[in-house]
């Protein structure tokens, strides 16, 4: 047991201190090269931390002492791997030169016994500066990867390393790359896409998985936003499509989410050419749309959408990618119509055909393997307001749901028929049992077959869609209807009332009050259903918002009415019209319409004066200001009405075709029961082309796909304007980028021309050089000459 020398130690840390004057001097004084030898705790040689440092002349001297190129420290660490660490290009080059082993790997290879303890409180200094190792079995292709030393990969690459070498965690180098490598970095960002494309030509293994989070190179690459870096993956066979471990997210995902539009761009690339589905699903079913949606990315929403990407994907809590668009982008509105602008383009390039011929793309409206009115679904559950849903009147949207309208129209006009035959038979019904004038059973049973079959569409309806159709209107209105027609019709089976006991009011008084209430739903109904068509349908819809309108103004009013009923009441107590609170209401109301009835209302002398007061006060108030107020609000904005009524027209439609095209895609009517001839009828009802293309020749517009022609010339001609301005557009975007090029050639040009009169005055210089250089030689001579003679 002998201790260590202090020189030993000494020169140790002077090399590690960066002093090496003074390791030289220790050196020098060695002259039995004893200090070659391992030293320490750790049992670091003098060589190891010299290339640590990369002095190669220190490495030189200790090199001819003796000093071995491939001693190792007690955990495994050798001059090779602190080259590789640092990223000393020259050094890795002498080690490999002078026989160092590639692929050493970091580990405990030995432990240190017999150390006296005064050795060792002399020696706890040296190494303390050394990078640890944070996994065993690592080796100096790991730790320069992992530290983004680009030349020093090609070196040991070059060398023979193995690039598939895995460490202790089954980790290989190529896991490694970009791992510490800051993404706004160009430089940095330059030596990643360097290693990736060293190792890619070493033949490494690309889809290699990291065993903690399930990631591949392709995921980092993403992440670090790297489009060169991603290209070169893809090109040698990466999967585009790989789920990580913990989040199940693929480098799409990482992509849309990091918001870097050239690598996105190289991927969505890589996978139309495969045709790999961008809708992947991440663990709670969120796409790439999802992801971009969520961190307000435009430019990725853009590209992926026009390459496919699905908006009405849903996620595990409910959230389509319209809804994220509506809820994280700034102006959704405009940002969708700006995406909805480029589906309709101009197809001819020649300039005199230049607005002939357009192509409309229903492609972002269609998604595949779903329901073709999915997204207009979508749209519609997404948006807020009525402003929002402006988005129905788009000349795509509009031209959309206009060939589906016209598909499936026959259903709704079947449906128009079944409602026009049950508010015909119950009116029927209605007279015929009130009148008592013939036998009803035939009118009966018609209705109560109506009845069931409005029945049996509201109970479709609602267990299709359950949330939106109990929250509608017209499902509860409907449904009421046909049970109260459903049961009277029953109850007339047992109910028989003459003329007489109706009118002495001896029948049941519910059946009336039933058939009564039906009657006016059936016809409210009625109008409602109409509304749907496109010819009526901002008339009946109009109607409805009229109404809000007028009912939002009773609201703020109605307490004045209140307050004239009482007052009415109290004044006229003996007339029978005011002789409770609710028939005060009701002839106030009147009143307010001109029927005033004035004589009976001042029959009597009591409370003249007052009575005559007020009746003068109701009229202005109540009959002139009220009555003009509503009026002047309810229609004070006609085109804003018919704007609403156009919307809501095409709110209705499209939730009606929605719902007939879910009925008809039920698996019922994929059975094998049903006829093959009424599948296919079905199904060529339910879709529709995903593209047409329209001509316009001499002011007449015609398909090339659809015939006859199933959309309106206005709607046409909104297309082709829209086709002209994206045209525009896009001549504009190309005479950009033409003067662009022509100011980078006139720069270039001009670069050019100055680097032509710097080279000619260059070689004039060098000309006149050598010249002058020749006569002085030919000089030299003579004047030798002359002063020998001298």
């Amino acid at each position: 047991m002998q201790e260590y020398d202090p020189d030993h130690i000494g020169l140790i840390l002077a090399i590690e201190n960066g002093e090496f004057d003074k390791a030289n001097e220790i050196l020098t004084s060695d002259s039995e090269n004893k200090y070659v030898r391992p030293v320490g705790t750790l049992q670091v040689t003098a060589l190891q931390i010299a290339a640590w440092q990369g002095n190669i002349d220190l490495l030189n001297r200790l090199y001819k002492k003796g000093a071995d190129i491939n001693s190792i420290d007690k955990i495994g660490r050798c001059a090779l791997y602190y080259a590789a660490y640092n990223g000393n290009t020259d050094v890795t080059k002498w080690l490999l030169q002078h026989g160092g082993y590639i692929d050493v790997k970091v580990g405990i290879y030995l432990c240190t016994k017999d150390i006296p303890y005064s050795s060792l409180t002399k020696s706890y200094l040296m190494g303390k500066k050394l990078p640890l190792p944070v996994c065993w079995g690592r080796t100096p292709l790991h730790e320069a990867i992992k530290n983004n030393h680009a030349d020093v990969v090609r070196v040991l690459v070059e060398g023979g390393a193995d690039v598939n070498v895995k460490d202790e965690r089954l980790i290989t180098p190529l896991l490694l790359a970009g791992s510490a490598v800051n993404r706004d970095d160009l430089n940095e960002m330059t030596k990643f896409v360097e290693i990736v494309r060293i190792l890619v030509a070493a033949k490494v293994l690309v889809n290699i998985i990291h065993p903690d989070t399930g990631t591949t190179a392709l995921h980092h690459a993403a992440m670090l936003g790297s489009a060169d870096a991603t290209k070169i993956l893809l090109l040698n066979g990466a999967w585009p499509t790989y789920k990580c471990k913990s989040s199940g997210s693929t480098p799409l995902h990482i992509v849309a989410s990091t918001g870097s539009i050239e690598t996105l761009m190289v991927l969505l690339e890589a996978m139309q050419c495969h045709n790999i589905d961008i809708d992947t699903r991440d663990q709670i079913n969120r796409t790439a749309l999802h992801k971009a949606s969520y961190q307000g990315h435009r430019e990725c929403i853009q590209a992926l959408i026009s390459h496919g990407a699905n908006l009405a994907a849903v996620t595990k809590t409910g959230v389509t990618a319209v809804d994220a668009i509506f809820a994280h982008i700034s102006r959704p509105l405009t940002f969708l119509t700006d995406i909805l602008d480029c589906c309709v383009r101009t197809t001819n390039n020649s300039s005199l055909e230049k607005y002939e011929n357009i192509t409309v793309d229903f492609g972002i409206l269609t998604p595949k393997h779903q329901m073709q009115m999915a997204v207009v679904t979508a749209i519609i559950a997404a948006a807020s307001d009525i402003r929002q849903l402006t988005i129905l009147q788009h000349p795509l949207v509009e031209t959309f749901l206009r060939l589906k309208w016209a598909r499936l129209r026959i259903l709704f006009f079947l449906l128009i028929l079944v409602h026009f035959l049950f508010v015909i038979s119950l009116s029927v019904y209605a007279i015929i049992f009130v009148h008592n004038d013939a036998d009803h059973m035939v009118t009966r049973r018609i209705l109560a077959i109506c009845s069931c079959i409005l029945l049996f569409h509201n109970m479709i309806q609602v267990i299709l869609e359950p949330k939106h159709y109990l929250r509608q209107f017209e499902t509860w209105l409907s449904f009421i209807c046909a049970m109260l027609s459903l049961v009277t019709s029953i109850a007339g089976e047992f109910v028989k009332c003459s003329k007489e006991e109706i009118k002495f009011q001896h029948c049941m008084h519910w059946v009336l009050h039933f058939i009564s209430i039906a009657i006016l739903l059936s016809w409210m109904q009625m109008m409602l259903l109409i509304g749907r068509v496109p010819m009526w349908g901002y008339y009946a819809l109009m109607f409805s918002t009229v109404l809000k309108n007028i009912l939002k103004v009773l609201l703020a009013f109605g307490y004045l009415i209140v307050g004239f009923a009482l007052s009415f009441a109290v004044l006229f107590h003996g007339n029978n019209q005011f002789d409770d609170f609710w028939r005060a209401i009701v002839k106030t109301v009147v009143m307010m319409m001109g029927e005033y009835e004035y004589n009976e209302l001042f029959e009597s002398n009591f409370l003249s004066v007052t009575s005559r007061i007020v009746f003068v006060v109701f009229i202005m108030l109540a009959s002139i200001v009220l009555i003009n107020l509503m009026i002047g609000l309810a229609v004070n904005d006609i085109q804003g009405l018919e704007k609403e009524g156009h919307i809501r027209r095409l709110l209705k439609q499209a939730e009606f075709v929605a719902h007939l095209e879910r009925v008809t895609s039920h698996r019922i009517f994929r059975s094998n029961w049903l006829h093959p001839r009424l599948r296919m009828l079905l199904h060529s009802r339910r879709d529709i082309p995903t593209k047409i293309t329209l001509v316009s020749r001499e002011n007449h517009f015609h398909h090339f796909t659809e015939a006859p022609p199933k959309i309106s010339a206005d709607l046409i001609e909104a297309l082709f304007l829209l086709a002209t301005k994206n045209n525009n557009l896009m001549d504009k975007n190309i005479e950009t980028d033409d003067m662009k090029l022509t100011s980078i050639l006139t720069n270039l040009e001009e670069q050019i021309r100055e680097l032509k009169t710097y080279c000619v005055y260059n070689c004039r210089n060098l000309t006149d050089r050598r010249f002058s250089k020749r006569r002085g030689l030919k000089r030299k001579p003579v004047l030798k000459k002359k002063c020998i003679n001298t």
